[in-house]
């Protein structure tokens, strides 16, 4: 276990490394720099204007007029060290900024996520206990329009519903548990589509192999059979897709926090890139890869909690 763990880290390194390097590379190749954003920013504020001398002063003060590999290398010096430097925007340390966000980020994706293992799994062993029947047809074709419909539509039609004609619920910003409940249930819905197909296609799987035929053949009862028995084996797959899905949920909350101006990583990361703010980027990108690959070794370990037939490879 401990040799697994060790592994992973190590190989976790060079894939940090790659990533942070796609990032730097990519940003900088794209036109336009984090000078030029901040000139046409205060261009739109009327706070005034910047000639070409002011523009080219910042690209100085910024780093961002010397050669790119030269820029890389001191990036990367600063990286091995967790330094990525302060914000363009708010002159304030990027981990600073990625702090104050963070709760509202973690608050939403927790909220997503319960409800899509609760509402998830649970539909999923319905449909496959009630294998080819009306119940099992119907949660089947929620499923399927719970992956079709886009979380970016499914969040304006809801705020649209119940915070605009009804005005239910709040549909901006926090404020209690309330405000949380739209953009939760945007993110929850897709996802939860996705656990109730795997969970339905793994159960019906566990419940044709012969360890199941010989549970049911001792007398036990179908509850104790699907439950005790067939569940367990049945969940090993899901988890691997609970783990994914967990893992690329701060994908999906960038989209919906923008819908409902959720003041987290999402919104955060979205002003980063339109103000070519380097440095935010790069360390927000780096806490998602750590993320994601922190949830991917819960994974591999969950594996031998739920069968511990399952080795570490």
């Amino acid at each position: 276990m401990i040799t697994h763990i060790v592994r992973r880290v190590l190989i976790a390194i060079p894939t940090l490394w790659i990533v942070l390097t796609l990032v730097f590379v990519g940003f900088r190749l794209v036109p336009g720099d984090a000078a030029q954003s901040m000139m046409a920013q205060a261009a739109q504020s009327g706070t005034g204007s910047m000639s070409a001398q002011d523009v080219q002063r910042l690209r100085h003060q910024l780093g961002i007029d010397r050669p790119l590999l030269v820029q890389y290398g001191d990036f990367l010096s600063h990286a091995v060290r967790l330094d990525f430097g302060r914000s363009y925007a708010s002159d304030r340390p990027v981990f600073e900024e990625i702090g104050d966000r963070l709760p509202y980020t973690v608050e939403l994706a927790a909220c997503s996520l319960l409800l899509a293992i609760l509402f998830g799994i649970t539909a999923g062993i319905l449909a496959a206990v009630y294998h080819r029947t009306v119940l099992a047809t119907a949660l089947v074709g929620l499923a399927v329009l719970g992956i079709s419909v886009p979380n970016f539509f499914l969040g304006t039609l809801l705020a649209l519903l119940f915070g605009v004609e009804l005005h239910w619920l709040p549909v901006a910003g926090p404020g209690g548990i309330r405000s949380v409940i739209l953009p939760s249930v945007t993110i929850a819905v897709g996802l939860c589509a996705v656990l109730t197909r795997y969970m339905r296609a793994s159960l019906l799987d566990a419940l044709h192999q012969d360890f199941v035929r010989t549970a049911r053949a001792k007398g036990l009862s179908e509850r104790t059979v699907i439950l005790r028995h067939a569940l367990r084996n049945a969940l090993v797959p899901v988890v691997t897709v609970l783990g994914l899905m967990a893992a690329g949920l701060l994908n999906g909350v960038i989209v919906v926090e923008n819908v409902f101006a959720w003041p987290g990583l999402g919104t955060m990361i979205l002003g980063a890139i339109t103000a070519r703010d380097y440095p935010l980027i790069e360390a927000t990108t780096f806490f998602f890869a750590l993320v994601f690959i922190g949830v991917n070794l819960l994974v591999d370990l969950s594996y031998r909690l739920l069968d511990p037939r399952i080795t570490s490879p």
